[in-house]
């Protein structure tokens, strides 16, 4: 494909290089050069692995990924047999056929929530005229990610007005669906006969298909991650049990943009089901993955060229972070979706001219918008450097145009959620800026207890290194292919200025992450994408410099090394066929065994008010309870009042049991730890026992304690 005009020229001011001539003006043959970089990709890729992997310490011993790849095989190492190799292991998890049907209904609601979302955005597109200047192949990821922004503020709205039913969704989402499937149709008859795929598309889509296949099978599988039970999957239940959207004063974190968990109450909506909708959500977040990588191959396509962009792709869809969070519902995999489409959006909008400059500027202010409603932190990822973007565009066009189309689209996304978040509790960004706004039913204490946590960390020296290693590819869930071939896109002839401009955004990205976050891993992904597209003009500079066969085994021993990773555990997990219902009665008894009998043996009409404990969404029961950065409800239900009193106030939130966890509020005191409460103690609950409030407990646990209101302080059942 040939070579487009960057569209970054003006704003980076770069002049590409040539590593010949500068090998040449040191005196350094081209042979020496490149034989050196062949040295550094050998040693780098050794390191890789041998390096131990930081967060596998519970595995037992240092877990290198050398380990895993002469484990992936029998015999190999001495005496491991086929049915324990990583190989042996794979295919008997992939072996449950006959729970295979299972699926079906997760993938039915999951494929019409996408169908949705896709006619949706390509009626926005349409509507936009952005799509008159779209190729086919452009259309389909930007009009799903524009859908799903436009499919959650629906969402959102008919769920603050008390809408939410199964067949009214259902109904709707058909709708959406129908006009997709038309579009679609007409949009085929009209391209004619497809180009034959060549080798490099072939080898690329077969290679990322297992990793496709496993994560699409492991997103269909019940949720073990404590932040995703605690809120990403239980808010969209509380409000699908409740039929509307409503502030949840006990769970902060619901008060945060909802938009990727509106598909997750889709999903409950559309099943009539919380926890089959939860899997049929985690199937739409999967899709996520794909369109990412469909957005680097559309950037790395553009401006660089076919083998770039298939190279990018493999990077990218390989990569464990990848498999992980398409596995989990968490919201990165989303965001990265929505940056990559960015990256290519920008890109276009800065190229075009009059009126199409604006349409492409309001498409990269929405997607930025869509990052924005994934996550509070695509404000500073996405919004803020785009955004300047569009004002720098405003200045070379002499116009306002870029800047305010810019500004719309992103209003148009993130408007809404502001304005739900004003109303429920006076502050749009709530919990955050509490200095400025304010906010009800949050207060200074609170605020500093959340900023204690999760403002950012203090920058040293040790902060920078860990960072960059971890970047670079130490990460337990990273691919060693970034680093191998993204710092050559700087010496790929036609490229060498977007590459910059990309780098620059990749710095960028990492540096707010170091500055300005608690500096959790899964915070800089968002530049994974732009990273990938740095990686595929790296590999075909490495192509063109003849030295196809030191790129091969790179890529080789990076994807076998990556793909015997995601079939461990340690990527998460790995029963991809289990049986659904055995899994829905055995997953909550692995992951909290007390809370899982309490919930099992408790009567279906008992609410338990649960004291430090919140990660409820698997609990069958409603639960009274509040996560550790809001008010604990025990405290503000006891604190100055009479027994009377606090029987009065258990009574009216509906309590029939106080259900005390002591391992997990022991855990939250620990140093490092979020910390809870000091009011809460044993001695508080023997008073209230003295007092007449609650039964003596029973013990349905090591460290948890089970009280039932005294008679005549609540109907109890026996």
């Amino acid at each position: 494909m040939a070579h487009r005009t960057d569209p970054l020229n003006s704003a980076v001011g770069a002049r590409p290089s040539d590593p010949r001539g500068a090998a040449r003006r040191r005196g350094y043959p081209k042979w020496v050069v490149w034989l050196g970089f062949a040295a550094f990709e050998w040693c780098w890729l050794a390191w890789f692995l041998v390096e131990p992997l930081p967060n596998a310490g519970n595995a037992g011993g240092a877990v290198r990924r050398w380990i895993l790849l002469a484990s992936a095989f029998p015999n190999v190492i001495p005496g491991l047999t086929f049915r324990r190799s990583l190989l042996g292991l794979t295919l008997s998890h992939l072996s449950g056929f006959e729970n295979l049907p299972q699926r079906v209904p997760i993938v039915a609601a999951g494929v019409l929530i996408i169908a949705a979302a896709y006619g949706l955005g390509r009626r926005a597109l349409e509507l936009s005229r952005v799509q008159n200047e779209l190729a086919p192949v452009e259309r389909i990821p930007l009009a799903c990610l524009v859908g799903v922004v436009l499919l959650g503020l629906i969402t959102l709205v008919t769920g603050r007005l008390g809408l939410l039913s199964p067949w009214p969704t259902r109904a709707l989402l058909m709708l959406f669906a129908l006009d997709a499937v038309r579009g679609t149709f007409r949009a085929f008859r009209s391209l004619g006969s497809l180009p034959k795929p060549s080798p490099a598309a072939l080898g690329s889509i077969f290679a990322c298909a297992p990793f496709v296949i496993l994560a699409s099978l492991a997103a269909m599988l019940p949720s073990t991650d404590f932040d995703a039970i605690e809120y990403h999957l239980e808010g969209p239940k509380e409000y699908f049990l409740a039929g509307k959207i409503e502030l949840l004063p006990h769970n902060v974190y619901t008060s945060m943009p909802f938009g990727i968990e509106m598909m997750h109450l889709l999903g409950m909506e559309s099943m009539n089901d919380w926890w089959r909708g939860a899997l049929a959500g985690q199937f739409v977040v999967m899709t996520f993955a794909i369109w990412a990588g469909w957005m680097i191959w559309l950037t790395a396509r553009r401006w660089g060229s076919s083998i770039a962009a298939w190279c990018a792709l493999l990077v990218y869809l390989t990569t464990p972070w990848v498999y992980r969070l398409a596995s989990i519902s968490y919201v990165e995999g989303p965001m990265c979706a929505f940056h990559a489409a960015l990256v290519w959006a920008a890109g276009r909008a800065w190229e075009s001219e009059g009126t199409s400059r604006s349409r492409f500027w309001g498409l990269a202010g929405l997607l930025a918008g869509g990052a924005f409603v994934c996550k509070y932190p695509g404000l500073v990822s996405a919004v803020v450097p785009f955004g300047l973007l569009s004002i720098a565009a405003s200045r070379r066009a002499r116009t306002l145009a870029p800047s305010f189309a810019f500004a719309a689209g992103c209003a148009l996304a993130t408007s809404p959620w502001l304005i739900k978040n004003l109303i429920d509790t006076g502050n749009p960004v709530y919990p955050l800026a509490y200095r400025l706004f304010g906010g009800v039913p949050w207060d200074a204490a609170l605020d500093a207890k959340w900023s204690g946590v999760h403002g950012p960390r203090a920058f040293t020296l040790k902060s920078l290194v860990n960072g960059l290693l971890d970047v670079a590819g130490r990460s337990d869930w990273h691919s060693p292919l970034y680093t191998a071939l993204a710092p050559l896109a700087l010496w790929r002839r036609g490229s060498s200025r977007i590459a910059i401009a990309l780098w620059v955004y990749v710095v960028y990205l990492f540096s707010t992450w170091l500055l300005l976050t608690h500096q959790v891993d899964r915070f800089w992904l968002p530049l994974l994408p732009a990273f990938a597209v740095l990686a595929g003009l790296g590999a075909d500079r490495l192509r063109t410099q003849g030295m196809s066969t030191l790129l091969a085994l790179v890529l080789i021993v990076g994807y076998a090394s990556n793909l015997a990773y995601v079939t461990t555990p340690l990527a998460g997990d790995n029963e991809w066929t289990g049986d659904l219902g055995a899994l829905r009665k055995s997953l909550p008894k692995m992951l909290d065994t007390p809370l899982a009998l309490l919930d099992e043996t408790l009567p279906a009409s008992a609410r338990p008010l649960l004291v430090g404990q919140a990660a409820v969404f698997h609990m069958e029961h409603r639960p009274i309870y509040n996560t550790v950065f809001n008010h604990e409800l025990i405290e503000t239900l006891t604190r100055g009042r009479s027994p009377a009193q606090v029987r009065e106030a258990l009574l009216s939130l509906g309590a029939t049991h106080v259900y005390v966890d002591w391992h997990q509020i022991e855990r939250y005191r620990s140093p490092g730890n979020y910390g809870f409460t000091s009011y809460v103690t044993p001695e508080l609950f023997a008073k209230l026992v003295s007092e007449g409030v609650l039964e003596i407990p029973a013990a349905v646990g090591p460290r948890q304690e089970l009280y039932a209101l005294k008679s005549g302080s609540a109907d109890r059942s026996k």
